[in-house]
């Protein structure tokens, strides 16, 4: 149990930090080339559904007009989904569900990461991730337009 509690406290401070924090209501990620990335860093059963994720993100994103490129370098934006969970002594999984929007930009001799755009969700389940991935990305994708 003192595990779970560290690591869940852990998830919660590194999900709340307070930052600044501009967003541009006339920004699109339309006109772009669109690489969509999973990473799977769920244990244990915690999240099974992964391909199909990735069709779900792929669909809505298409269904609005996007351009999903294969080809991670010939893209302009990445967009990376991730789950971070793990199971309790007592079967529940607790984890961490990311939503990034990054670019890699160059400045000078320097490939610089940025950032566009990144939601988190922290939550603990009785079973698994399944359906509270795809029920919250139903929800955040969206903001992307």
């Amino acid at each position: 149990m003192g595990k779970f509690l560290f690591v869940f406290i852990i998830i919660i401070g590194t999900t709340n930090k307070l930052s600044a924090q501009y967003v541009d209501q006339n920004f699109s990620i339309k006109p772009f080339k669109i690489f969509v990335q999973i990473i799977d860093t769920a244990k244990e059963g915690c999240w099974t559904n992964i391909s199909e994720t990735r069709a779900y993100i792929k669909n809505k994103l298409s269904e609005s007009g996007t351009q999903l490129i294969d080809d991670q370098s010939k893209t302009d934006l990445t967009l990376t989904f991730s789950l971070m969970a793990q199971r309790t002594g007592h079967g529940w999984c607790y984890g961490n569900m990311s939503l990034r929007l990054t670019a890699n930009v160059m400045i000078g001799e320097y490939m610089i990461l940025g950032t566009f755009y990144q939601k988190n969700n922290v939550d603990i389940k009785s079973q698994h991730f399944n359906n509270s991935a795809l029920k919250w990305l139903e929800k955040t994708l969206p903001d992307l337009k």
